[in-house]
């Protein structure tokens, strides 16, 4: 990320930050103590993941387990079958098992709905944010990338390009028969998959004739309205808004009974719909005592106030995890990211804006080896290149 895009990142964190100041909600923190209390309650809860499952099973929703990232990939490949296309939403959980690279080297051309994701898709880049992927582009910098990559001129103005990249986006969308998408929550007492968004592209999606969703076991509930407290508690510290312009509840596949009151499945789309809960070294965090990470609801405030986030960009990640939470999580993950382990200030920023209050900074020092002469030399070199970036940035 070069230093006009740390720009650019800081003044899109400023704009939230700033709307969340305008937007307090007056029982936020009534909010964030219930979703805390939930996700300690829920996050590796077998039983209540097991209720999920079967109570999903009953609204005829074909379920999954994938152990792996190479499970999850076998079962949506085997799911898609002999479809060339499909289109899909902004799911971290997709990009944590690489879905869109794995189906390209199938033949399967894969398409990104969400105006943001889409753009990082063509111009091939890094994500900066959860929820804002782009944050750290300026409309010119898009225009241009996007500009090249059509060939044609495409203007800098911000409507115009969402205008365009929308206009592309629905013609894929009319073509495909397979939707996938991301949860933000599955809930076990209804058997719901809950989904939050703004854009409306996954009220297109998920209307496809097969619906395939992929997420972690992690997201489970109780309930909906646990779901949706947690999705006033997301957008709130994503956006500064209270309240997504879009919540899908789907508890099952298109149906009626409007004839003698039996039920017929398959009226309109989707047809047929498919879960698949991935693992991937969740069970082992736990196991590890790590269980704290998997509180997260990938909001991304920690990182609008992270001192070194707003000063290095998405150096400071690993993929689509950002920050020190995100680092932690590839750690723990066996990806190699010892020495970005180092970046971080362990200053507890991130904590402190944390609706579920997730301790990183312990988090960092305990895999970092919690030792006091090593503590004071990542102390003198984190802060002293958050320096240096910060001396660089004044000076550019």
């Amino acid at each position: 990320m070069n230093f006009g895009e740390i720009i650019a990142l800081r003044k899109a964190f400023a704009s939230v930050r700033d709307r969340q100041e305008k937007n307090i909600p007056l029982d936020l923190d009534e909010k964030k103590k219930r979703l805390k209390a939930v996700r300690e309650s829920s996050v590796g809860n077998e039983k209540l993941l097991s209720q999920a499952i079967k109570t999903i099973e009953r609204n005829s929703i074909k379920v999954f387990r994938a152990e792996n990232k190479d499970e999850a990939l076998k079962i949506i490949i085997q799911e898609i079958g002999d479809e060339r296309l499909v289109v899909k939403s902004k799911s971290n959980v997709t990009k944590e098992i690489e879905l869109t690279s794995a189906l390209q080297l199938q033949g399967i051309e894969v398409i990104e709905t969400d105006i943001g994701d889409r753009i990082l898709q063509i111009l091939k880049c890094k994500p900066s944010h959860p929820t804002g992927p782009i944050a750290h582009l300026s409309a010119k910098a898009i225009a241009e990338g996007l500009s090249k990559f059509y060939g044609k001129n495409i203007s800098e103005d911000p409507e115009d390009i969402v205008r365009f990249v929308r206009d592309e986006i629905r013609n894929y969308i009319e073509k495909a028969n397979i939707g996938i998408t991301g949860a933000n929550a599955v809930t076990a007492e209804e058997g719901s998959i809950v989904l939050a968004h703004n854009e409306g592209n996954i009220f297109e999606v998920i209307r496809k004739k097969k619906h395939i969703v992929v997420t972690g076991i992690d997201k489970v509930y109780p309930a909906i309205e646990d779901a949706i407290n947690m999705l006033k508690v997301i957008c709130f510290n994503a956006t500064g808004l209270l309240i997504p312009s879009f919540v899908e509840i789907i508890s099952g596949v298109s149906k009626t009974a409007d004839v003698e009151k039996k039920f017929f499945k398959g009226v309109h789309s989707p047809i047929e719909m498919v879960l698949v809960l991935l693992d991937n070294k969740r069970t082992e965090m736990i196991e590890k005592g790590f269980q704290e990470l998997l509180y997260c609801i990938d909001c991304g405030n920690c990182l609008l106030h992270c001192p070194m986030y707003n000063t290095v960009g998405n150096y400071f990640a690993s993929g689509k995890n950002l920050g020190g939470k995100g680092l932690a999580y590839s750690f723990l993950s066996d990806e190699d990211v010892d020495k970005k382990l180092e970046l971080c200030l362990t200053c507890g920023h991130c904590r402190k804006n944390c609706p579920v209050e997730i301790d990183v900074p312990s988090i960092i020092r305990k895999l970092r080896g919690d030792k006091m002469p090593s503590e004071i030399y990542y102390f003198l070199k984190s802060h002293l290149l958050w320096l240096y970036y910060n001396v660089r940035l004044k000076l550019s």
